[in-house]
């Protein structure tokens, strides 16, 4: 298994709020990550990070069931909260965060935010998570469609996410895994621009270090409105490569 990453600022903002993660735990597997943040000022960059490290340091290398990983997530929120209560310029920061440990055989999903996660196989794309947005609790309800949600003028306001209050409930998953199926996490800045169908195109086409290179040249062709961050891990010959941005 090879991972791939890399993070870009965008044509608009003024700096990268995004952040990620990839590192090896036992048993051949992978800790992945992706944050968005949000806050103004230093809080958003800020509270990325602190996510990502935050988790980092909680999963550990032996990582048996995605409590695990819940438990990580939910430690990350309390650690966020509290440093906003302390500090009134960072007061309100929060962050999405899609995170998982992928093994050959298996999949352990958390997931709060609108981030999101993917599956490609058997040249299919399968979202794996639901935006914690006003628009994806609609389309979660049912009342929206997925192309109404991807439309609606509140899809990008948040209504779970890392950081704001005390407590925050984490969406998980664990589901089987074939080393045919690709993982991708994402931020925001990619999937606002480039439709589903797109991303699917680009990794028919591609692999590795060009597919990541082509995901975020499909996000800058679009405007580059946001921070964006991808994240991969397929089956494939050569190194893996881990970019930061």
């Amino acid at each position: 298994m090879k991972t791939y990453g890399r993070s870009d600022q965008g044509l608009v903002r003024n700096e990268n709020q995004d952040d990620f993660l990839i590192r090896p735990v036992e048993s051949g597997g992978y800790l992945l990550a992706v944050a968005d943040g949000i806050g103004g000022g230093p809080a958003g960059r800020r509270a990325s990070h602190l996510a990502l490290a935050t988790i980092d340091n909680a999963v550990g290398t032996q990582v048996r069931d995605v409590s695990r990983l819940a438990s990580a997530l939910s430690l990350a929120n309390r650690t966020i909260f509290e440093m906003g209560q302390k500090d009134p310029e960072l007061e309100g920061m929060g962050t999405t965060l899609t995170a998982a440990v992928l093994y050959p055989d298996r999949l352990l999903l958390a997931h709060v935010g609108d981030s999101r996660a993917y599956r490609i196989a058997a040249e299919r794309i399968i979202r794996l998570t639901m935006d914690h947005s006003v628009a994806g609790e609609m389309e979660r309800a049912g009342t929206i469609t997925a192309q109404e949600a991807s439309e609606h003028p509140k899809r990008h306001v948040l209504t779970r996410a890392l950081g704001p209050f005390d407590k925050v409930r984490v969406d998980v998953a664990d589901m089987p895994w074939t080393p045919e199926d690709r993982l991708l996490l994402c931020t925001d800045g990619l999937t606002s621009v480039a439709p589903d169908e797109e991303i699917l195109r680009t990794f028919m086409h591609y692999r590795g270090t060009e597919l990541i290179d082509r995901l975020i040249g499909a996000a800058l062709t679009g405007g580059g409105p946001d921070n964006v961050t991808v994240v991969v891990a397929e089956e494939i010959a050569g190194p893996g490569e881990s970019h930061g941005g």
